[in-house]
């Protein structure tokens, strides 16, 4: 070997270092960021003081799925989340950061599932922990959404569990576990339910004898019992949020295209090609690799592409949601990190004697974590923000009557007063078809509440907030129009936060308390 050829191994090797060091700094300010705000007393996204009261009805052993009131509407998800999330809160108390910890936790089984997909096809640690840095990369991306008291973490987590137990040589993992493991999955977040019908085709066709039916069966079983229980305990309310509600919202029309050239090609290009060589397998190098060794389970390649596929076609639906925002990509980027890092070991093994294409792909590869770089700062809350959620919460302990606080459910929870339900809920009721007489219910709801003065105070984001009933000034006068001053914008999501306090006419309560 000349001294040239020396110098540039040497290059690439400090290159294939550089691209371990910028996966292991993705994952470690994921986890900083992540354990930085878990404590955080109040909302990082609008919606998670809803989830709170949803966790909190379950610990007082009232239903999930009733009829819509102003009082309570359950989110559009299946339980398990929220279920979990209730063992959470009675084990560490009840408010966000146990709920946090559960989404918290999920992630990293996430991560930590893609690094043992990665490593048990590749035989490469290395490979692992780029591929499970790369997911930690779009956190960013994906609303820094990972350790959010929201269900999408943890779905996301027996999703990536079953894909992996599906790849075990072992009949009872990939036949039993693989199916009750998506089951879980479907149980926390029904979008499930595309990656389901992609591996049961690919058990279908590629597996032997009986087992090609088993994961059907087992998932169908699972699914259709669990849904025709609690449609059954919730008198039909379960089958119309689950189900009924959400194929009755609309289509984002610039999102059909726009998924796949703004969140995909713009964003993942260079993992993207890197997943086409993983697909490849021994065709692209000519001989078997780790990407397809050569005792791979009967039909593999097709169990990938159809895996691979329904990730990006569950995260493409979503997206084309109305309201889907970009927690729902969290799919999509697992299933690209899952397959990059094995199509990335197999181009490094083709360009082991050829340093300069070793170099090249270490490059694109650190291009492609710089695309995915974010920064922290605005994830964090500060010490203002805290101090003004304080002040909220005093504010609103100040009157002993009932104060009606929609959008921010929880800031009346955390006292022990009654909540609402939360703003989102009512609108997923309001922008469904065919839901007219449901909204006017809930509209006259609100207006004979509003007139009968049940609230003491309403604490609402803007003036012309949701559903604010005809001649509301009548009976409500405005004291304050700054409760959150600069601060308590959640880190991301809908920019909402509490702005106005309206107070009853006539309730001798004349001071402007509060912030």
């Amino acid at each position: 070997m000349t001294s040239g050829s020396t110098i540039l191994q040497s290059v690439a090797r400090i290159c294939r270092t550089l691209v371990l060091a910028a996966a292991i700094l993705a994952l470690v300010a994921y986890v900083v960021t992540a354990l930085s705000r878990i404590g955080h007393p109040f909302e990082l996204e609008w919606m998670e003081g809803g989830v709170v009261a949803q966790v909190q009805r379950i610990l007082e052993g009232q239903r999930i799925y009733v009829e819509p009131s102003i009082d309570y509407v359950p989110f559009i998800y299946t339980p398990f989340y929220f279920q979990v999330s209730a063992l959470a809160a009675q084990a560490f108390g009840m408010g966000f950061a146990a709920l946090r910890l559960v989404s918290f936790l999920a992630s990293l089984g996430c991560m930590g599932v893609i690094l043992h997909f990665t490593r048990s096809r590749t035989g490469s640690l290395q490979a692992g922990l780029v591929a499970s840095g790369l997911f930690a990369a779009t956190y960013g991306l994906s609303g820094a959404w990972f350790d959010l008291a929201r269900v999408d973490s943890l779905f996301l987590f027996f999703t990536l569990a079953s894909i992996a137990a599906f790849d075990s040589p072992r009949i009872p993992v990939r036949s039993l576990l693989a199916p009750a493991l998506l089951f879980l999955a479907f149980f926390t977040k029904q979008t499930a339910a595309v990656i389901a019908v992609a591996m049961v085709v690919a058990a279908l066709v590629t597996l032997k004898g009986r087992e090609r039916v088993a994961f059907a069966l087992v998932f169908g079983g699972l699914a259709g019992i669990s849904t025709l229980l609690l449609n059954w305990i919730s008198d039909g309310w379960y089958r119309y949020y689950v189900f009924d509600l959400p194929s009755q919202h609309g289509v984002v029309e610039s999102t059909v295209l726009g998924f796949w050239k703004n969140d995909l090609l713009l964003n993942f290009a260079i993992a993207l090609g890197l997943c086409v060589v993983a697909f490849a397998g021994e065709r692209w190098n000519g001989r078997p690799t780790a990407t397809v060794p050569a005792t791979a389970p009967r039909g593999r390649r097709l169990r990938d592409l159809l895996i691979f596929a329904s990730l990006l076609a569950a995260s493409w639906s979503s997206r084309m949601h109305s309201g889907g925002y970009e927690n729902v990509l969290m799919p999509m980027h697992a299933a690209i990190a899952l397959f990059f890092g094995i199509g990335l070991t197999g181009a490094m093994r083709k360009a082991a004697h050829r340093p300069l294409l070793g170099m090249a792909l270490s490059v694109a590869v650190l291009g492609q974590f710089w695309l995915l770089a974010w920064s922290p700062g605005h994830l964090i809350p500060t010490a203002q923000d805290r101090q003004r959620g304080q002040q909220i919460l005093d504010l609103v302990s100040e009157f002993d009557g009932e104060v009606f606080i929609s959008a921010h459910p929880w800031f009346t929870g955390a006292l022990g007063k009654e909540t609402q339900a939360q703003e989102m809920t009512l609108r997923d009721i309001t922008r469904a078809r065919g839901t007219d007489a449901r909204e006017q219910m809930l509209r006259d709801e609100l207006a004979a509440a509003v007139q009968a003065g049940r609230f003491e105070a309403f604490v609402v984001d803007t003036e012309e907030f949701f559903m604010r009933p005809q001649g509301f000034e009548k009976h409500y006068e405005l004291l304050r129009s700054d409760l959150s001053g600069d601060a308590l914008l959640p880190p991301t999501g809908w920019d909402r936060r509490p702005e106005l306090l309206y107070v009853r006419r006539q309730s001798g309560r004349a001071e402007t308390a509060g912030p």
